[in-house]
């Protein structure tokens, strides 16, 4: 069962697909995409997935944009990263504090429109 995760509550939604900019077949880097909504600690636990991350393979920053979730005190902090590490890296449950993470199945780059409007949809800007 998916737990649902409210716009309205700190928690993290990610997601993690082929990059669009594999040049051939022998490139394997995958695309991650972070949407970390809290009051204060966007960074450092942005920080915390890209050191498990980066641990074992490189990795190089797509894009960064924050905003406001409207109606509320929260930002957002959305990240797009290609690497060559596997999801099995990514340890939700060591990252510090009482976050909800939520794998977002829709959270993926865009064919028409871009992803950076998909987030402004979801949390306003």
């Amino acid at each position: 069962m998916v737990k649902r995760v409210s716009n309205n509550e700190r928690h993290v939604r990610w997601n993690f697909e082929p990059s669009p900019d594999s040049m051939d077949w022998n490139d394997k880097r995958v695309r991650y995409h972070f949407v970390i909504v809290n009051d204060k600690y966007r960074e450092g636990i942005l920080g915390q997935l890209l050191s498990q991350l980066s641990s074992f393979k490189g990795i190089e920053e797509v894009r960064k944009i924050e905003g406001k979730v409207a109606g509320t005190s929260l930002m957002y902090l959305f990240a797009s990263y290609d690497s060559s590490a596997a999801r099995r890296f990514l340890k939700f449950e060591k990252i510090v504090g009482n976050k909800d993470f939520k794998q977002d199945t829709s959270l993926i780059e865009r064919k028409k429109g871009n992803i950076e409007d998909y987030v402004a949809n979801i949390y306003g800007r």
